[in-house]
């Protein structure tokens, strides 16, 4: 079936940046990099369609004299190069090495790390993916061992964030220089396989995202504080927030009533118990207006109570050093938080002091 140049300029208006235009002309790569890149690099890639959409049209429809010129451009030479193409792969190639390097965990990517410069070879991979993704859109072919060749032989010179910038530049270099030739035919797969495929890409690419924020995103409390968004996340489901979750949306509808979208989120992080603070005080037994007198005393209290030396049945002595064991780490968060809160109060004193004198 025919498709219509009307309806591509409509699913370009309202579904352009998602890639919608594309996936109807049957040019599913380039549907994900819009989709992944918000319209082709925040819409500049999706204005360049406005001009672009009766020639993308032509090719799905394979007209006569569309073909004809096609056929004679592949018979005189290879694809010549584009400034736009290299840019797209340029965008993709960082884009996925970046992506892959900040989805892995920082213990894992830091200096000194054993693992360092293993996990860090999954990053070229990334590179060579983007630059064949874009390089294979439309009726041009790019060579994926060209690619990712390239990409591992250069991104170990630089071995880092610049190395990846530098080893998408060489691949895509190397693949616009001898990676290129021509589609001599369409495959046509059924609608079925084209969402499946679209879909667990799509979801990969959501999965590196997801593992991005929860490993090395961080969350700021309202004291200050910043904390690893996956210690919050872990804090949260020990704190009341989670055990009492249909109070606690109450209590954030009410906070949003009296103080309006303005602070929620910082409302929000609170709720999350990010420090384990709330959670450390109700293992102690404590309510959240306790001293630091009564803190110190709990610990101490519990400590002795628990103390797996006072257990003499394996199973209750095991148990027993579970319990201190989670005695002795909430002791140890609210300590933690208690010494910061006193240096961060003297530092603003002190502070204060300064800017009145």
């Amino acid at each position: 079936m025919a498709k219509s140049l009307v309806i591509a300029y409509v699913l370009w208006f309202f579904g352009g940046w998602f890639g919608l235009h594309h996936f109807y002309l049957r040019r599913d790569r380039h549907a994900f990099i819009w989709w992944s890149t918000c319209g082709g690099v925040f819409g500049i890639g999706w204005l360049r369609d406005l001009c672009q959409l009766p020639e993308y049209v032509r090719d799905v429809n394979e007209d006569k004299d569309y073909m004809e010129e096609l056929t004679a451009r592949m018979r005189k030479a290879g694809p010549k190069y584009s400034t736009w193409r290299f840019g797209g792969e340029m965008v993709m190639g960082i884009l996925l090495g970046c992506l892959v390097h900040s989805a892995l965990p920082e213990e894992l990517t830091a200096d000194g790390s054993p693992y360092q410069k293993i996990v860090l070879l999954l990053c070229p991979l990334g590179v060579a993916i983007g630059i064949h993704l874009v390089g294979n859109v439309g009726r041009e072919m790019a060579s994926f061992k060209v690619a990712v060749v390239t990409a591992y032989l250069t991104y170990p010179v630089f071995f880092n964030l610049n190395g990846i910038t530098y080893s998408t530049l060489f691949s895509a270099i190397a693949v616009n220089w001898k990676g290129r030739s021509w589609r001599r035919s369409k495959r046509k797969s059924g609608l079925c396989r084209r969402i499946s495929i679209l879909g667990l890409c799509g979801t990969l690419y959501l999965i590196l995202w997801g593992s991005t924020l929860y490993y090395n995103s961080y969350v700021t409390t309202k004291d200050g504080e910043v904390v690893k968004l996956r210690d919050a996340v872990q804090n949260f489901f020990k704190s009341p927030a989670w055990a009492e979750t249909k109070q606690t949306f109450k209590d954030l509808y009410a906070f949003y009533q009296i103080h309006g979208f303005g602070r929620i989120w910082e409302q929000i992080v609170e709720s999350m118990d990010p420090q384990g603070e709330s959670n450390a005080r109700r293992v102690l037994g404590l309510t959240d207006s306790a001293t630091q007198e009564e803190i110190t005393s709990a610990c101490r209290k519990l400590s002795r109570q628990w103390h797996p030396d006072k257990q003499k049945d394996h199973k209750a002595k095991k148990a027993a050093q579970e319990k201190f064991i989670e005695i002795r780490k909430s002791c140890d968060v609210l300590s933690d938080i208690s010494i910061k809160r006193s240096e961060r109060n003297k530092s603003r004193s002190q502070t204060k002091d300064r800017t009145e004198f």
